[in-house]
């Protein structure tokens, strides 16, 4: 059996478990399947505030993957149901598009058995240390964006709806990460990671058991448990049946870690934070400096290729007000720089939608004109490219074409561009598109 678009199989409930949240004194807080899986609307798939609530000791991983809302999630699909957990993946397929789902993959094949599941891989968010500050993302997730925080707080900004900056709301704020809006000197040095947690060293004691990693960040190639883990598997001879799998913005590929990575099974898979290109990028993702970028890139190419080594690369791109123009320029750089290198085994080219959706940068608030223009856009890359990386944004943006778009969504889309200008000493004229500017500019009445 394997994911099909006529069936509810997914590779990921039998052969992997993803921990992404975790509290001191509490451990573990939130698993799934996959990543995808927790959203808003599912914070918590497999009900471990339940377990937790009526266990005496935090629950190891071990025993989340074999447990009974993992099982019962590999019961719906084999029953061909749609679990709820999954609706992250039912949503896109529904709008058309090809979900994670069909992109599962196995860490082993010859290993697996779907009537004998076994956690073959673990994705882990290793904490939120972090090197950059991208204009999308939170403090929860980038330590570094702290520096924003605590300025928006010292100079006393507006920053009321803006995802993850609500300073004056922290109060009001429950259902999050405490480490969140930490604030005070050096806050943007201060990280949460599993490293001394007991949960942890499960997952380091059975890492013979483990055929594949998948780290999230921060920035996993200066996360601390991540390197770690890499030394690990290093010094009891696992790396060489593990196989690596990690978000990252590509921006500390050195030859120490680069070396290091060699020692793993297979072509690792990365998946690439690059959202745009030259200075549109180092507005969007800074303080990093574009050509910085592409040496560190061209430095793991390079070593894999002197070594008769493959990668598997594929860029990943959020889509956002601020770089939705550029997005065939860096599709453009990616043919000639990725795609048609002989390194590069395996590569894609995907545009993810922003989160959370109600984000003031995001594509949706934009006018219905330059909607129809970046669908035009969009469907000329999908010609060249292939659809499915591109087809839900389509969908999303014909979704949205008659979104009744008001002079107060522009002001809020100005107000977040701007916060972060002051707080980086930017000015969006010279980084954003004409037709942007001339959006953020013009009132709508």
């Amino acid at each position: 059996m394997k994911p099909e678009t006529d069936n509810t199989f997914c590779y990921f409930p039998f052969s992997q478990l993803a921990l992404k949240e975790w509290k001191d004194g509490l451990g573990i807080v939130s698993a799934a399947p996959c990543c995808n899986a927790i959203r808003p609307e599912t914070p918590d798939p497999l009900h471990i505030a339940d377990i937790i609530a009526k266990s005496e000791k935090k629950i190891m991983p071990t025993e989340i993957f074999y447990g009974p809302a993992m099982t019962a999630i590999r019961e719906s699909m084999l029953a061909g149901n749609r679990p709820q957990a999954c609706n992250t993946c039912w949503k896109m397929e529904d709008r058309g598009s090809t979900s994670y789902r069909i992109f599962s993959t196995l860490p082993d094949a010859n290993e697996f058995d779907v009537n004998n599941p076994k956690m073959q891989c673990v994705d882990l968010s290793l904490g939120e240390n972090c090197n950059l500050r991208c204009r999308m993302c939170q403090p929860g997730l980038s330590n570094k964006l702290r520096h924003d925080y605590n300025y928006f707080i010292e100079n006393n900004l507006d920053t009321n709806g803006i995802s993850g900056f609500e300073w004056k709301s922290d109060k009001q704020l429950t259902n999050i990460p405490t480490f969140l809006h930490n604030t005070g000197p050096n806050s943007h040095n201060k990280s949460h990671f599993w490293n001394g947690n007991e949960q942890w060293q499960n997952i380091l004691d059975n890492i013979h058991n483990l055929r594949e990693i998948k780290a999230t960040g921060g920035e996993p190639t200066i996360v601390q448990p991540f390197l770690q883990f890499l030394d690990k598997a290093i010094e009891v001879d696992a790396a060489k049946n593990i196989h690596l799998s990690f978000h990252t913005n590509a921006t500390k590929f050195n030859n120490q870690l680069v070396k290091k990575m060699l020692k793993f099974r297979g072509a690792p898979s990365l998946n690439l934070s690059i959202d745009s290109v030259g200075k549109n990028y180092e507005y969007i993702r800074y303080p990093m400096k574009w050509n910085s970028l592409v040496k560190s890139l061209d430095n793991l190419i390079a070593k894999f290729d002197e070594n008769d080594r493959k990668l598997n690369l594929f860029p990943t791109i959020v889509l956002s007000a601020l770089n939705a123009h550029y997005i065939p320029d860096l599709y453009k750089w990616y043919k000639e720089r990725i795609l048609n290198n002989d390194t590069v085994e395996n590569c894609s080219f995907f545009v993810d939608l922003i989160w959370p959706d109600e984000k003031f940068i995001n594509v949706k608030f934009l006018t219905k004109d330059i909607k129809l223009d970046l669908i035009k856009n969009f469907q000329t890359l999908a010609a060249d490219h292939g659809s499915t990386m591109v087809k839900h944004v389509i969908k999303y943006l014909e979704e949205n074409l008659d979104f009744d778009v008001t002079d107060e969504h522009r002001q809020n889309m100005l107000r977040e561009i701007t916060v972060f200008d002051k707080s980086r000493d930017q000015d969006y004229h010279e980084y954003l598109h004409p037709d942007i500017i001339k959006y953020l500019e013009t009132r709508i009445t």
